[in-house]
């Protein structure tokens, strides 16, 4: 029972191994429903309808509509369907008020499907933009150059995230025991091929 335990909790940090810049959405909408399923990692094909049922509510604005596109895309990256993702951080993209998040989010989604490159791209325009949290980028820049076996840079963006959020040190410790029992180059070779 152990074991399984372990793997499902090695499963789950993987599915959430890059950290995402969901957009606030206040109020008691669908469009609030979405960000907080956005913000808590869900995949389901009810949180992506929920998402969507916020394009066809009248008296939206274009801010919050912007917002939205932003979370269905983290939706889909949590649910592996990056390529789905950046049909809306695209079209979310074009609204200045979550062009940052939209950046970022869009690096996530260049990181699953290994454009690396990319994803570096997109994470060092979304600090241009002075996104939020940069914590979160900084975090996926280490998580880049650690897939790329650059521990140097990956450490020194590690320690640069953790300076502005000493929470994402819980992160490490758990890869450490994930380490210790084996379980992360078992998943690590799984991801591979």
């Amino acid at each position: 029972m152990l074991k399984y335990s372990i793997l499902f909790v090695a499963f789950s940090l993987l599915q959430t191994t890059h950290l995402s810049s969901a957009v606030t959405v206040l109020g008691n909408t669908d469009a609030v429903t979405c960000f907080n399923h956005a913000r808590m990692g869900y995949s389901s094909k009810s949180s992506i309808i929920t998402c969507r049922n916020v394009f066809s509510e009248k008296a939206v604005t274009k801010d919050v509509l912007a917002g939205t596109r932003v979370n269905l895309g983290i939706i889909y990256n949590n649910g592996l369907k990056p390529t789905l993702a950046l049909k809306e951080f695209k079209i979310a993209i074009l609204n200045k008020s979550v062009e940052s998040e939209a950046l970022l989010n869009q690096g996530n989604s260049l990181f699953l499907l290994n454009d690396l490159s990319g994803a570096l791209e997109k994470y060092d325009e979304s600090l241009k933009l002075n996104i939020r949290d940069s914590s979160a980028v900084f975090f996926n820049k280490g998580l880049v150059f650690e897939k790329m076996n650059n521990m140097k840079e990956a450490v020194r963006f590690y320690k640069k995230a953790i300076s502005l959020n000493p929470d994402l040190v819980l992160f490490f410790n758990k890869k450490k025991q994930l380490i210790k029992d084996g379980v992360w180059d078992k998943i690590n070779e799984r991801e591979e091929s």
